[in-house]
């Protein structure tokens, strides 16, 4: 049997996390990449309207869609 409410919480860590990274980022901070090391950038897709961050090496690709 699967253990849902573990799950619900890795899950929810994982949002937060790529959450507070988003937001440091967005106030001008710097951020490595958990892989390589190398710093995180953003960019704004506004073709597909969403903010891409990503490192250099490109192990990282968070995106998140604006509405």
């Amino acid at each position: 049997m699967i253990d849902f409410s573990q799950l619900n919480k890795k899950f929810a860590k994982n949002f937060n996390d790529q959450k507070a990274v988003l937001k440091k980022l967005l106030k001008g901070g710097t951020v490595n990449c958990d892989t390589c090391n190398k710093p995180l950038s953003v960019a704004l897709n506004d073709k597909d309207g969403e903010f891409i961050v990503s490192c250099g090496s490109g192990c990282t690709r968070l995106t998140l869609e604006i509405d």
